[in-house]
């Protein structure tokens, strides 16, 4: 069988700085894929030299261009609208895969069910992170994810067993663009960024398209990209618990909310606000600023044919 055409998909604002070493990589994993594989870098209004980089060191690489800075998704979503070939892999700018990353991921949309399949992602010192594979359950109303190890992953990969995985990280992805666009591609509502990858995995999930993690494909992930760069570790915090509250409303069942979920909320707030810890006070406010929008998302879901609540994915999406 022939290898199937790839579509890489690199957001980047100001990343002078990571791209060289970055693109090289990817620009190396390209040339070793047998396959057809363009690469294209959207930048999304960068102030730096992002683009006289590119063009100099990288002239084979696609650039799309934003005059106008507009986040991570619409960034993601302008380089799905550029892209030629059904088989994408979202990477972030300082995301550094090995030579024979492609590979491994791509045979995974040989499965007609495939709608996402994430490689072993690694840090600076080359020890996996637990993002790579998401098992997950919920714990005092909240979804947790659990404890993996590595050689137990590879034992089951190389039985043959699937490795299902709740979601796969938005920064290092292989999917399927008409499975993608079907969706619609990353909610609006978790802007500027954190949770889009796991709702759209969850979405997906909803319709019986499922995630995998595939640990023969490693990239490492230097987290060195935009959100830390240009974010303060509190309000990152802040956004991504406000997020995670967003994700809970949107999918879990309106039963375990009220038993679950919602008595729990009011333990945490009263333990932050007893340690003068206003982070998850803060989130939880404008989490509740933003109930309307999720209202209206969840009743948009309702009319959907296909509606599987949050703890029957996570039954499923286990290995």
């Amino acid at each position: 069988m022939d290898a199937l055409a790839v579509s890489i998909i690199i957001p980047n604002y100001n990343g002078e700085q990571i791209l060289e070493r970055s693109l090289a990589c990817v620009v190396e994993a390209a040339g070793a894929y047998p396959g057809s594989c363009e690469i294209i870098v959207v930048d999304d209004a960068s102030q730096d030299n992002s683009l006289q980089l590119i063009d100099k060191q990288f002239p084979e690489i696609k650039v799309i261009r934003h005059e106008i800075n507009q986040g991570f998704s619409e960034a993601v979503h302008s380089g799905v609208r550029a892209s030629n070939y059904a088989i994408m892999i979202f990477l972030n700018s300082d995301v550094l895969p090995d030579r024979e990353f492609i590979s491994p991921l791509v045979r995974w949309f040989d499965r007609q069910d495939t709608f996402a399949v994430s490689p072993l992602i690694l840090d600076r010192e080359r020890k996996p992170l637990r993002v790579s594979w998401n098992l997950s359950k919920i714990v005092r109303g909240e979804v947790r994810r659990e404890n993996w190890s590595l050689p137990d992953a590879l034992e089951k990969a190389h039985r043959e067993r699937p490795l299902k995985s709740l979601f796969a990280s938005g920064g290092s992805v292989a999917l399927r663009k008409a499975m993608f666009e079907q969706l619609g591609g990353f909610l609006p509502i978790y802007k500027p960024f954190y949770y889009e990858d796991r709702d759209l995995c969850t979405r997906a999930w909803q319709r019986g398209w499922k995630t995998f993690f595939e640990p023969d494909s490693r990239v490492i992930h230097d987290h060195v990209g935009t959100i830390r760069r240009f974010y303060s570790a509190k309000k990152i915090k802040i956004i991504q618990r406000r997020n995670r509250l967003f994700y809970l409303w949107l999918y879990l069942s309106s039963r375990k909310i009220v038993f679950s979920h919602v008595p729990w909320i009011f333990v945490r707030l009263m333990t932050r606000l007893v340690k003068m810890d206003l982070v998850y006070p803060i989130a939880l406010f404008k989490a509740l600023c933003g109930l309307g929008k999720v209202i209206r998302l969840k009743k948009t879901n309702r009319r959907k044919p296909i509606l599987m609540p949050l703890e029957e994915i996570l039954k499923e999406a286990q290995y």
